[in-house]
């Protein structure tokens, strides 16, 4: 659960990004000046080639994901529906 990405506690996966919220006890402002700043500056980080500053959003079956090569993975989904 992180702040920093919307202003608003959301679920989704660690990066650069989030990270600054736990390296920090400053409160990011409310929504939608933090997402807006958020947006901003995943576009100035993709722009130089850092991809780790996106809202990469995650439910509450986040941890139930599974580490498989994607192969693998259809398969496994296939079988399961």
């Amino acid at each position: 659960m992180t702040r920093a990405i919307s202003g608003r506690p959301a679920r989704c996966l660690a990066n650069r990004f989030t990270g600054f919220g736990q390296a920090t006890a400053l409160i990011p402002p409310d929504y939608p000046v933090a997402y807006d700043a958020g947006k901003a500056l995943n576009t100035a980080a993709r722009a130089r080639g850092e991809g780790g500053y996106g809202a990469q959003w995650a439910g509450q079956g986040a941890p139930l994901s599974r580490a498989m090569p994607a192969g693998e993975l259809v398969a496994a989904l296939a079988r399961e529906i």
